[in-house]
């Protein structure tokens, strides 16, 4: 048997009081990180001394399961591990699965939402008793941190070598509402450097004035090189009560940089976040791939799965940034789906046609496209707007418009005819063939 505290943690120190050095490719320093044994003192007994109003996660940790008998973890409200008891003992697959990926499973996540225990944990100062769960798991007591109306996050107490007593979920309620002031001055602080660092990467990004001043206090070098991460979600899949998509996006990305020991910095943008990430100057540019590549794979398939992401060039100095911005989010916003990794360079095309279609005035539209909807309208079997859509995405192939539309070749050129003679398009001029693309990614006027 060992202590979970032995566990390899680099990467944490937004969250777990580790330096803050980590967000620069250093490896934090987890306070409260030596094994120890459990508590010797009787259970459920109460803490005379007051606990320090600076102890971190950890030791917040700590003092509840001394508390209460049995191992515990701490998360915030974006249910991120920030601390866990020391702890010697075999531990369930729950534990060691939040432990180690440094947040709440996604199985212990969507069995609270199937319960209702997560709308408890949310709104209410409730202790919720688990006696099942995921894997097999041991029986769970949870409650939240709250600052009046205010979730700051969850505390986890597994049941472990002995069985958790009548007066447990009294004695955990007592135990978080007195850690809660310290837990609050360590989000507090967290949530001060989060800004001011995502602040930072916002000036480099965007170019302000004040972005050589941003590159050193991040440890970044002026004439580096550098690429631009563009992260978004397709679709929100996370149960109610989750953080915001952006939020988990940026999130992510920080949780990548750290992991990877990667100098750079992020920022929310839109629904989605920015990352700028610098390479070493005898990295080859493949190395940004194998980044948005791993970015990928570590989101998993949970609420993250419809994660798509996208890279800039390569550029060099803090004057390049702005434009490696336009590129990655350029690249992101043409991504045709999420779960996949797109590089600007091989989506260049399609970025500029983007952005001359949203150059194009309100109204814009051709008379012969406005025809072909007033017959599908009068005909709902005619599809001329379809066949046109997909003789168009083909290349002017009949033979692959009939394999995309499922009908025979046939049926496709009789269609051609029809869209021809409703709209008196001419099909066959490339300058047509591109008016009709235009109009066609358009709103319907």
């Amino acid at each position: 048997m060992s202590c979970d505290r032995s566990t390899s943690c680099t990467g944490c120190s937004s969250r777990c009081g580790g330096s803050r050095t980590a967000r620069l490719g250093v490896p934090p320093s987890w306070p409260g990180s030596h094994p120890r044994r459990r508590s010797d003192r009787s259970r459920f007994g109460h803490v005379t001394a007051p606990i320090d109003e600076t102890a971190p996660p950890f030791d917040v940790a700590d003092r509840i399961a001394a508390a209460v008998g049995g191992p515990v973890i701490v998360e915030d409200a974006s249910f991120r591990v920030i601390g866990y008891s020391a702890f010697v003992g075999p531990m369930d697959r729950g534990r060691t699965e939040a432990i180690l990926g440094r947040r709440m499973p996604e199985a212990w996540q969507e069995h609270l939402a199937e319960t209702g225990s997560l709308d408890r944990l949310l709104t209410s100062t409730d202790v919720v008793d688990l006696h099942s769960g995921p894997w097999e798991a041991h029986r769970r007591l949870i409650t939240a941190f709250r600052a009046g109306d205010r979730v700051l996050g969850v505390a986890w107490v597994a049941e472990a070598d002995e069985p958790l007593g009548d007066g447990a979920a009294a004695a955990l309620r007592r135990a978080v509402d007195e850690a809660t002031p310290p837990l609050l001055r360590h989000l507090e602080r967290v949530d001060a450097q989060e800004q001011h660092l995502s602040r930072l990467a916002a000036t480099l990004l965007d170019g302000l004035p004040g972005a050589p001043a941003a590159a050193d206090r991040l440890g970044l070098a002026r004439d580096g090189r550098f690429v631009v991460l563009a992260a978004a979600l397709d679709t929100d899949t996370s149960p109610s009560g989750a953080p915001a998509p952006a939020d988990r996006v940026v999130e992510h990305l920080r949780r990548c940089l750290e992991s990877f020991r990667r100098l750079g910095a992020s920022t929310p943008r839109g629904d989605g976040a920015l990352a700028l990430v610098a390479l070493a100057p005898e990295e080859a540019d493949a190395a940004a791939t194998r980044l948005g590549q791993d970015a990928l794979r570590l989101a998993g398939n949970g609420s993250l799965r419809t994660l798509r992401v996208a890279l800039s060039t390569v550029g060099a100095g803090l004057a390049a940034l702005p434009r490696l911005r336009d590129e990655a989010s350029s690249a992101c916003a043409v991504a045709s789906r999420g779960g996949a990794v797109v590089a600007y360079a091989d989506v260049e095309a399609e970025v500029l046609v983007a952005d001359l279609v949203a150059t194009l005035p309100a109204g814009t539209g051709l008379r012969g496209i406005d025809r072909l909807r007033e017959a599908d309208r009068d005909r709902a079997d005619a599809d001329l707007e379809r066949t046109l859509r997909a003789y168009l995405a083909s290349c002017g192939s009949a033979s692959a418009t009939a394999e995309a539309l499922g009908v025979h070749v046939t049926t496709v050129r009789h269609r051609l005819r029809r869209v021809t003679e409703v709209s008196g398009l001419r099909l066959d001029r490339p300058e047509v063939r591109t008016a009709c693309e235009l109009v066609l990614r358009l709103p319907a006027r």
